[in-house]
């Protein structure tokens, strides 16, 4: 080993006593938990262990530099995990390559290295996950070029972000549509198994199950779910209706967010909202409880009913402590607790105790910081505040139990109730199954593998807690909610920012026009033109003019905003050639009478007033007319979409925000169409 990799490992082992005191560097496993920007991480710990294995350390000459470089240039936990990930996968190569465990150097390391590692991630991983694992990689390369382990290298990775090629185009639409969208089957499962009380789960799958009726009301992402505090919600009244708040902290706000944002929420999700929230208070008080114990009292772990010099027996400590049945005097021995021996008058063997002052110590090493979020903030979470406060215990399936210890729901415990728990296997068996091409075993199975619910065609279903979020967006969208409405009310920066979001892809809607246009349903200017056509050219006529198609809450919209802006501001009773209208769309045809009736009440009480408002007046007037037209072609149609104002001119007009459907309007609306 040379002098500048032994430095490095110095630094490295300094930083490491800083960031994690009370462990092993040399470890194969490392605690993390006390690194988590937010309690909700999901990772608590990793592994520095060959690919598959968890027990398999990989060799201390590998494995120390890069430790070294992970501690020296700590930051996060996510890219220590794609870190510890990549190290793992670069061993695999090199040992595929040649035996590595004697002969390896580090000064040795090639760019050839590098690209094996990232096609061995390729074999066993999505493209999206080796451009992230290799992106965190590169950091790790350089502190180790600087420190002079390895020679400079200026690598780069063959994966690029897949987004970047596939996100626009239509089979990429198609595909992201896929991916981050849940299947129908799988919300109807989740609705099933919330909902339906025959199932007798128990207390931890009833938690669970609260957490997705959480994502699904209100599209929060899983972190700002599960440090949620523990009266999140409250309610105010406006001129005589209630709105219902719900109080969270924020994620992509700045680590650990600083201040918490209000969700407001309408009456239909509000109310599943309350009924989820109701059952989470009552299943973790328990827990909360304690946890008021332990912060009434610093530096220790105060059991009930019992003092310092209290003894008790081995049988008792075992389930204090929690641990697994069976003789409970050799697993408190095996947790390092002192066992006392006392005389028995009329046995032969000796009474194993334990002190409580004893047992009390091993808690206190064990026990988490009691916070959730902002721990350096002047806004401290304690446990105690908290909704998703647990017993340490509590997920165990043979529990016998409350555990003395406490912690917070994690984002290990929704992936593996959506999703399970699966491990590389190294070849097929009973118990294995092929999973993106390589053979895995489920060590945690999901309540839908529980349940024997399964999608439609067999195969078990699978979600993600992000899935959640994606579905409710989309939601929102398909039902002509604007861009800016859905990214205000969930506390978006820019408007934009739900694009990743939007799974309504443009070739949804050019299917729906051009089916209606070839079946002559929609009449108009675009339907005269394409039936004007030869058939060997329409279709890509229609192609080609139809670059864009948008939903509205009044219609669809076939103006192409990448060639010029909306010449009408998004007020499509303005008279715009490009708006349709289907007349068979029940909901288009309210909320257009909805506007009619609206504007027609503020030219009435305008007129009552004095003053300047010609201008005004004339554009009210305009839209009231052009929606009582798009109400008389309705009736007078029997299209299925046309055009109201079809050959008009596109004169702009300004127009004022107050012209918007306001949010808790447009929300309305899409509680009673989702109603069912």
């Amino acid at each position: 080993m040379s002098d500048a990799t032994r430095d490095l490992i110095r630094r490295g082992k300094e930083a490491f006593s800083t960031h994690l005191p009370d462990q092993d560097f040399d470890a194969h496993v490392w605690e993390i938990s006390s690194l988590k920007e937010q309690q909700s991480i999901s990772n608590e710990r990793i592994y520095w262990t060959r690919r598959g294995s968890q027990d398999d350390s990989l060799p201390k000459h590998f494995a120390a530099p890069i430790k070294a470089a992970c501690m020296v240039d700590l930051q996060s936990c996510t890219n220590l995990v794609f870190r510890s990930n990549a190290a793992r996968m670069l061993w695999e190569h090199l040992r595929k390559k040649e035996d590595p465990s004697s002969s390896f150097r580090w000064e040795r390391l090639t760019e050839g290295d590098l690209r094996g590692m990232e096609r061995e991630m390729l074999e066993h991983w999505a493209e999206s996950t080796t451009y992230k694992t290799c992106t965190a990689w590169s950091r790790v390369l350089e502190v180790l070029s600087t420190a002079s382990v390895i020679r400079p290298m200026d690598i780069k990775w063959q994966t690029s972000r897949p987004e970047d090629s596939e996100r626009y185009t239509l089979d990429g639409q198609e595909k992201r549509k896929e991916e981050y969208l849940p299947s129908d089957r799988s919300i109807e499962a989740v609705a099933h198994i919330y909902s339906n009380d025959d199932l007798d789960l128990d207390s931890s799958d009833r938690l669970l199950s609260c957490v997705t009726a959480l994502l699904t009301a209100t599209g929060l992402r899983v972190g700002e779910i599960l440090t949620l505090p523990v009266n999140p919600l409250s309610k105010s009244t406006r001129n005589g209706d209630t709105r219902w708040h719900l109080q969270y902290w924020p994620e992509k706000k700045g680590a650990a967010s600083k201040e918490q944002d209000l969700l407001h929420l309408t009456e239909r999700p509000a109310s599943l909202v309350r009924e989820a929230i109701d059952e989470i208070q009552e299943i973790t008080g328990s827990a909360r409880q304690r946890a008021r114990v332990l912060e009434q009292n610093p530096g220790r772990a105060p059991l009930k009913n019992l003092s310092l010099d209290d003894l008790i027996t081995t049988k008792e400590a075992q389930g204090l402590l929690g641990l697994s049945s069976g003789s409970p005097t050799p697993r408190v021995r095996r947790t390092g607790i002192p066992i006392l021996e006392q005389d028995r008058e009329g046995y032969k063997r000796p009474e194993y105790l334990c002190r409580v002052a004893d047992i009390e110590e091993y808690l206190q090493e064990r026990q988490e910081e009691l916070w959730t979020v902002n721990p350096d903030g002047k806004d401290k979470q304690l446990f105690s505040e908290s909704l998703f406060v647990i017993e340490n215990n509590f997920f165990h399936r043979t529990r016998d139990m409350e555990s003395p210890l406490i912690k917070t729901v994690n984002h290990q415990h929704i992936g593996d109730f959506l999703s399970g728990r699966w491990t590389s296997c190294e070849e097929e068996h009973e118990e294995a199954e092929q999973r993106n091409g390589e053979w895995m075993r489920c060590v945690v199975p999901s309540i839908f593998r529980r349940l024997g619910l399964k999608e439609k065609s067999g195969s078990p279903i699978e979600m993600t807690s992000h899935q959640f979020r994606h579905w409710l967006t989309t939601n929102l969208v398909d039902s002509g909610i604007p861009d800016g409405i859905i990214a205000r009310w969930q506390n978006r920066s820019h408007g934009g920012d739900i694009s990743a979001y939007k799974h309504v892809t443009r070739k949804d809607r050019l299917r729906e026009v051009k089916d209606a246009i070839e079946s002559g349903r929609m009449k108009g200017e675009i339907a005269d033109i394409y039936f004007a056509m030869s058939e060997d050219i329409r279709d890509a006529w229609l192609d080609s003019h139809l670059q864009q198609i948008h939903v509205t809450h009044m219609g669809l919209c076939t103006h192409d905003f990448s060639s010029s802006p909306c010449p009408h501001h998004l007020q499509c009773l303005n008279g715009c050639s490009d708006f349709l209208f289907d007349p068979a769309d029940e909901k288009q045809r309210e909320n257009v009478e909805e506007i009619v009736e609206g504007t027609r009440e503020a030219i009435q009480l305008a007129e009552e007033q004095e003053g300047d408002n010609a201008q005004w007046m004339r554009h009210q007037k305009k839209v009231l007319s052009n929606g009582l037209k798009v109400l008389e072609s309705e009736e007078d149609s029997e299209s299925s979409h046309t055009q109201p104002f079809e050959g008009e001119g596109s004169n702009f007009e300004p127009f004022d925000d107050d012209d918007f459907i306001p949010m808790e309007e447009a929300m309305e609306k899409l509680d009673e169409e989702t109603e069912s």
